[in-house]
């Protein structure tokens, strides 16, 4: 047992390491897209398209923007399906979402709902790029007295390892960088665990269950 519990530790310790170089060295040489860039074209789909725009269509919108994409980034970002359109569920939010690239490093996906969600973004393994296309994002850090708003052509960079309350009527590009992971905000769990513990132990002691 101690044979088969000491080589799950290398083991776990050998793919960290891995991970970690590739993560810090390898992974961010293979980044094509650029944040700034995105939002510059996004801004130039909305001015056709957008909420304000006399010719409003958000579907003209989406098919206009993936166009730009397409020429900006031939090799890399698919034309826009609309019959791959698939139901996201994260942090309690949920939207559709529909792929226009996907890589090891890096993806780009339109996402939103016209009803509106509201969730945790959970903890982001990644950069995260979410350029406002129709409708409004709020967001929420804890320690903050007033909500963050970003409206059409704004972006809001999320860095890795950041974690938010966020509300969305509308729909964005997203683009995330770095190794795509999961998004369990593992720390506010572990903290959540040990408060209560903390909480749940003075009461025992004093008989109360």
């Amino acid at each position: 047992m101690k044979f088969d519990v000491l080589n799950i530790g290398r083991i776990i310790v050998y793919i960290t390491i891995v991970f970690s170089v590739l993560d810090r060295y390898v992974l961010p040489k293979f980044h094509i897209f650029d944040p700034k860039r995105l939002q510059e074209i996004c801004k130039e789909s909305i001015e056709l398209y957008g909420d304000e725009s006399p010719n409003y269509d958000r579907k003209l919108l989406f098919n206009d923007l993936a166009a730009r994409l397409q020429k900006e980034y031939p090799k890399y970002v698919t034309e826009l399906k609309w019959d791959e359109w698939v139901f996201n569920n994260a942090g309690n939010a949920m939207g559709g979402m529909v792929l226009l690239h996907a890589s090891v490093s890096e993806y780009l996906i339109i996402f939103g709902t016209p009803v509106g969600t509201e969730g945790h973004t959970g903890i982001h393994m990644a950069h995260d790029y979410f350029t406002i296309l129709s409708g409004q994002q709020t967001f929420y850090y804890a320690g903050d007295v007033e909500k963050r708003v970003f409206n059409p052509g704004d972006q809001n960079h999320m860095v890795r390892g950041d974690k938010a309350q966020y509300a969305l009527n509308g729909f964005a590009l997203e683009l995330a960088q770095e190794a795509v992971t999961s998004t369990m905000d593992y720390q506010s769990f572990g903290r959540t665990v040990l408060i209560t513990a903390r909480h749940m132990g003075l009461n025992l002691l004093q008989g109360k269950l």
